[in-house]
């Protein structure tokens, strides 16, 4: 047995021997596919195949002739007029000592074809205050940014989907460097992810289950980092601005023959715009990639966040007219806040084992440590562990290029929550506990996915994902006010969902494509969905059923001349059972209901113009028509459970209209700067249709410089100064959705956008 299979042989020996048996039974009868969530962009692919089947072509070329002329000297000849010394020097002349290389096949780093994908790459990150993502993300179309309880705390909605709850990101799956961050109750927080660590952002928009599994109904995000070879030293990052905000960061990275290294820290801290809106937050992020040889690689990764914020109370519409500023009613009595931890540790090993064949094993373990206080105090421990193997592999099928992926997966959560009631007293005392979970969450699944090249043009692709969810909960309830024991509830459900992917792409060329797609999406309830009932307060509410959705949609990305790119899609999605969340009065719960039936659609619009050598103009435009087909809400009248018919309504927390456009200019003497301009239309916050967040038109302007330096110890300064909300526009930066069980005049929904801020800042290069 030779090394590389000895290698091979042991990667079964490590595991159990139940994922053995699978891995191997997927080996031999499922052709290999290679994992859609890559992060790398069709066109960086694209170019790099052409660069290397180009210079793999000079060399052969090379060889060929050097080949040909060793030949033709060593044929004897009638002239017999070739010396031994002219041999000698042609041999010298066209020999060439050529340094090892190592080649390996592009066709396995494909970008999934059938999908609608954009990426956020770094000029419209970097020369920026970095204290969140909106202003990157909302340049790309079907995607809104929503403020929510913290600093970087944004929920994110991908055409419609994944705003609809007041805290968190959840019905999209969000990836770092390919590392699964969502976790297996659907919940991500942005907390994590400093903006200042990231070199680009992909996302990929439509329902996207078969490929990414539970949760992945509006699509995905994926943050990418920074290598070391990018720092290459040492970098430092200082930032100030508006309402006490100062960021500090650092940056160090190499890449040293076998291994890249990055590592980043930051610091960020803010009195906030709204009273009581304190906040500081530490990041760290450390990246480890190893190349073990030609055909193995191991990446280690570590990040912890560290969050302490004064969290503002949602202000109704009278609230926000007379103050938007305040923190509202109780607020500074409850002493509403987060102290919440979060730590993930993993690692994904990658064995190249032919060069149309490769695995990987990724493991991840991510722990939220929770500590909050609203109108409930809460203490929560949830640990998750998961874990997945993929095979990839390149063949051809009667001829054509077919790129599989099979992969398997297993996720574990557990959770443990007290809840206490808060005493009001000014420091958000505890007093009794009003009730204490315990549960976990098991997901196991497979994804199967295949694309068939059947001309150089034209691409058929088709995935399936199952998975089967097991989510059991043992609570106990206390008396809110007495804390003795007043009921227990177990909850034990057992989902099994199938979405499917299917897609035809037509690309002619490299810069253009088109596409046609059918895809599924899938999404169970968490504890809280299941453990809350209509009043807010802990309870029953077990007759909830999963989420599904079918996505259909129509697109092309096409560049009309070499400095004109446009993309255009028309989207149809049908969505059953939905979960809508929605808060209840008093600062309590969020209680869930399912809609029957409802209908999101609309198109996305892109477009990017370089008319001049350093000026870009871009510009996004999103339309969604969201309804209500067929749901029956409950809200309470009189403390009494009560139907109402909504069919027809539109779906709450979906804006119709959304507009970005931006203009930047990059001197090559280092100056540069742009101008942001983005609409955002109005929106319903209640399943009434009676209650609106207000639509707004936003300026933000930038002025940097950046450039390469001599100064000692420095070899890179760059500086930056920016406006943003530059017209100082007064709107609400997040509407949740409120149940209405609460009179409108009642409703606390709002909260207020960023004002009118100024932030500037320097980065130095070290080394």
């Amino acid at each position: 047995m030779n090394m590389r299979q000895r290698t091979f042989a042991s990667l079964f020996h490590a595991m159990p021997l139940s994922m053995a048996i699978i891995f191997l039974n997927l080996s031999l009868f499922v052709p290999p596919v290679f994992s859609a969530s890559t992060s790398q962009t069709e066109g960086d692919l694209l170019q790099q195949q052409t660069t290397l089947e180009q210079e793999l072509s000079t060399l052969q070329e090379k060889l060929r002739r050097v080949q040909a002329e060793l030949e033709a000297l060593d044929t004897p000849t009638d002239a017999s007029s070739t010396t031994e010394a002219t041999k000698t020097a042609l041999k010298q002349k066209e020999v060439t000592v050529l340094d090892e290389i190592s080649v390996v096949s592009t066709r396995l780093l494909q970008a999934p074809r059938g999908t609608t994908r954009t990426t956020v790459k770094r000029n419209q990150i970097d020369n920026q205050p970095a204290k969140d993502f909106r202003e990157s993300l909302e340049s790309q179309p079907g995607i809104i940014l929503r403020k929510r309880n913290g600093p970087r705390d944004y929920s994110i909605a991908i055409r419609g989907f994944g705003a609809k709850q007041a805290f968190g990101v959840q019905k999209i799956r969000i990836y770092e460097d390919g590392f699964d961050l969502t976790q297996s109750d659907g919940l991500s927080r942005l907390d994590l992810q400093d903006p200042w660590f990231m070199e680009a952002i992909d996302v990929e928009r439509g329902a996207s289950s078969a490929i990414h599994g539970n949760y992945a109904l509006g699509g995905t995000v994926n943050f990418r980092t920074r290598r070391g070879r990018d720092i290459n030293g040492v970098e430092t990052f200082t930032s100030v601005g508006s309402y006490g905000y100062q960021k500090y960061g650092t940056a160090i990275g190499k890449e040293y023959k076998h291994m890249d290294a990055a590592v980043f820290v930051s610091h960020e801290r803010g009195d906030g715009y709204q009273d009581h809106g304190d906040f500081t937050t530490t990041t760290v992020d450390a990246n480890f990639r190893f190349r073990i040889d030609d055909q193995q690689t191991f990446f280690f990764k570590a990040a912890n966040n560290d969050l302490n914020v004064l969290t503002p109370n949602r202000l109704t519409l009278g609230q926000f007219q007379a103050n938007p500023k305040q923190a509202g009613p109780g607020t500074k009595a409850n002493d509403r806040s987060r102290r919440d931890h979060r730590t993930i540790i993993g690692g994904r090993y990658t064995n190249q084992i032919t060069p149309d064949t490769e695995v990987s094993l990724t493991g991840l373990y991510d722990n939220k440590d929770i500590n909050q206080k609203f109108g409930i105090t809460l203490d929560q421990e949830q640990p998750n562990w998961k874990t997945r193997a993929d095979i990839r592999n390149v063949h051809n099928l009667f001829g054509m290029p077919l790129r599989s992926h099979a992969g398997i997966f297993f996720d574990y959560l557990e959770m443990e929550t007290t809840n206490f009631r808060n005493l009001a007293d000014g420091r958000g005392s505890k007093q009794n506990a009003i009730n204490n979970q315990r549960g976990s969450i098991r997901s196991i699944g497979f994804r199967i996915r295949e694309e068939l090249d059947l001309t150089p043009q034209w691409t058929i692709a088709a995935g399936l994902g199952y998975e089967r969810t097991h989510l059991s909960i043992d609570q106990v309830n206390f008396g809110f006010f007495s804390g003795t024991v007043t009921s227990n509830l177990n909850a034990d459900r057992k989902f099994h969902n199938l979405a499917p992917d299917v897609s035809i792409e037509f690309h002619p060329n490299e810069h253009d494509r088109y596409w046609t797609r059918v895809s599924g999406g899938y999404g169970t309830p968490n504890f809280g969905n299941l453990t809350t009932t209509p009043t807010g307060l802990p309870g029953a509410n077990n007759d909830l059923d999963d989420e599904r959705s079918i996505n259909l949609e129509l697109g092309g990305q096409v560049r009309l001349h070499p400095r004109f790119n446009f993309q255009l899609i028309g989207f149809w999605n049908f969505f059953k059972d939905e979960l809508i969340n929605q808060a209840v009065g008093g600062g309590t719960g969020n209680f869930s209901t399912n809609a029957d039936s409802s209908e999101y659609r609309g198109i996305e619009l892109a477009a990017e113009w370089v008319p001049l050598d350093g000026l870009t103009l871009s510009g996004a435009y999103t339309y969604i028509n969201a309804k209500f087909i067929n749901y029956t809400d409950s809200i309470l009248v009189g403390g009494v459970g009560t139907a109402v018919n909504r069919d027809g309504n539109k779906v709450p927390a979906v804006e119709p209209h959304v507009l970005n456009f931006r203009t930047a200019y990059d001197h090559r003497s280092g100056f540069g700067g742009w101008a942001e301009v983005s609409w955002i239309d109005d929106y319903f916050v209640n399943n009434a249709n009676t209650l609106k967040a207000q639509s707004a038109t936003v300026v933000n302007v930038n002025l940097h410089y950046a450039e390469d330096v001599e100064w000692g110890w420095v070899r890179l300064f760059k500086a930056y100064v920016q406006v943003d909300n530059l017209f100082d526009q007064t709107y609400m930066g997040s509407g949740a959705i409120v149940s209405d069980s609460t009179a409108d005049a009642s409703k606390q929904a709002f909260l207020l956008a960023p004002p009118l801020s100024v932030f500037g800042g320097i980065t130095l290069g070290l080394f």
